[in-house]
């Protein structure tokens, strides 16, 4: 018997190897995701994390370097999946307003700000955050005119990964509770996704937890997460 991945309602053969495209966040780089990497491979998946400058002039630059990077990744014969952590969340979100690579399947997007991130609001009125991160963190507010609000949601079924432990200081002087200590709970919502999981990590580690593999896994596989191996 040829088992199968269900996708989209669509089922696919074992044997057609799907692939997962990583994006990294904000001041990091593919090594950051190398365990999740590990963690998908493991189960099945062909993994190509794409870097990309996450000090540049503006999302309309990262997406052209991301998406040529995409399009050479190998790949199966099976559906191209997108795993996103933080700032790479929006980074799809543009990538997939602007571009439709062949055979998308679905995403999962961990800790991604997706309403803004009142840090960056804060260190913006300080006149920190482009000093420090450069002039794309500069547009990852929580205003209108910000980068979160003018993307559209990934045009593909996709799942939010949430944590609600922290480590970062900052995290109860400027977020409402709960959050990760970057990035609350409520900022990660998005209309349209197909399901949304709260875990116990802080932003930085949770792309480290096998939990959040699994997650990740069953979430490609069904379109939906596992609250019974929460």
């Amino acid at each position: 018997m040829v088992l199968a991945i269900l996708m989209n309602g669509e089922a696919w053969p074992a044997r057609a190897e799907p692939t997962v495209v990583l994006l990294h966040g904000l001041g990091r780089s593919p090594r950051n995701l190398q365990v999740l990497e590990w963690r998908l491979e493991s189960r099945g998946y062909r993994v190509c994390s794409v870097g990309y400058d996450t000090r540049s002039a503006g999302i309309d630059a990262v997406v052209e370097t991301v998406y040529p990077a995409v399009m050479n990744c190998p790949r199966g014969s099976g559906p191209l999946h997108f795993v996103t952590h933080s700032l790479g969340g929006l980074v799809l979100r543009a990538l997939l307003a602007a571009h439709s690579p062949p055979k998308l399947g679905r995403a999962v997007l961990i800790a991604p700000p997706n309403q803004g991130s009142q840090i960056a609001d804060r260190l913006r009125e300080l006149g920190w955050l482009e000093v420090l991160l450069g002039p794309l963190a500069g547009q990852l507010g929580t205003r209108s005119g910000d980068l979160p609000a003018g993307l559209p949601p990934p045009p593909i079924p996709f799942g939010v990964i949430a944590g609600d432990r922290w480590i970062n200081p900052a995290g109860p002087l400027w977020l409402p509770r709960p959050h990760d200590g970057t990035v609350s709970v409520a900022s990660t919502r998005l209309e349209g996704m197909r399901d949304h999981l709260v875990l116990p990590y802080s932003h930085t580690f949770i792309i480290h937890a096998r939990s959040v593999a699994d997650q990740v896994d069953t979430f490609l596989r069904s379109g939906r997460f596992d609250r019974a191996r929460k």
